[in-house]
């Protein structure tokens, strides 16, 4: 047992609670921060701004989620705020970003957001240009309505993950 960890009762159980906690966390952050960090590089690189902006927003909950492993490692009880708040804000930018490409889907042209090739494409395989159109329009929302409902789940549940590992550490500091 590491000997910066204070805790509130000396039972066996309490170190793996808050080791997995921090096994957790650091897997978590430095996944979310690496592969966004390269999205937002690539997207940056394609010339699109937007997904630059989404990108680092999304690596930015990566690294706040680091931040809050370090406190926690440190046994700081404001790593457990951190890792919560990086899940809270994580949840906010993906709606925020599945709610844009909602609101801004056209049901008239869905085509608009494929090159001309990629409709040239589809129509090949079925030429039926209605039915491809309402497939894409399936497509599309159930694509961000499970992105959302996803993170709903996976995020949220993490937070209140980590929020249950506050009982196993003294509070330090607060």
């Amino acid at each position: 047992m590491p000997s910066n960890f204070a805790f509130m009762e000396n039972n066996s159980s309490h170190p793996k609670q808050i080791q997995r906690a921090l096994w957790i966390s650091r897997l978590n952050g430095w996944s979310v921060a690496g592969f966004a960090g390269f999205c937002a590089v690539v997207s940056l690189l394609m010339g699109s701004v937007y997904g630059f902006l989404v990108g680092a927003a999304v690596a930015l909950s990566g690294v706040m989620e680091l931040q809050g492993n370090r406190l926690l490692q440190k046994a700081r009880m404001r790593g457990i705020g951190w890792l919560v708040f990086s899940q809270l804000y994580l949840i906010g930018v993906l709606w925020a970003y599945s709610i844009n490409q909602l609101t801004r889907f056209d049901s008239s042209n869905p085509w608009e957001m494929f090159s001309p090739g990629f409709k040239d494409l589809m129509l090949s395989l079925n030429p039926d240009v209605y039915l491809v159109e309402d497939l894409i329009q399936v497509t599309f929302f159930a694509t961000y309505i499970s992105l959302i409902l996803a993170v709903l789940l996976y995020q949220g549940g993490l937070s209140i993950y980590y929020l249950t590992r506050k009982k196993y550490l003294y509070p330090v500091d607060r």
